[in-house]
């Protein structure tokens, strides 16, 4: 059976070195402690709406002149919970 060619080893001398940081980008700090509380808050004002809207079937002052558009307003609560989600450190 053939046996494969090894390969060389790189050159050390020949490899630049990787500066440790980009200048002007900027470090991944954590994230302030009042974001969570907005992100879950979000959550839960999008399923209490939504809830709201489902067991009252559209009863509730203000969510009769929605009509379906209540579903929007409750999953955008939600969206943006996820959004601020996406962006937890």
């Amino acid at each position: 059976m053939p046996e494969s060619r090894r390969r060389k080893k790189k050159d050390a001398r020949r490899i630049a070195p990787r500066p440790a940081a980009a200048p002007g980008r900027r470090q991944n700090t954590p994230s302030p402690r009042w974001f969570g509380g907005v992100l879950l808050g979000l959550f839960a004002v999008g399923i209490a709406w939504l809830l709201t809207y489902y067991f009252s079937n559209g009863g509730v002052l203000g969510m009769q002149h929605l009509g379906g558009w209540n579903l929007a307003v409750g999953f955008g609560f939600i969206v943006g919970g996820l959004g601020m989600a996406t962006q937890w450190k």
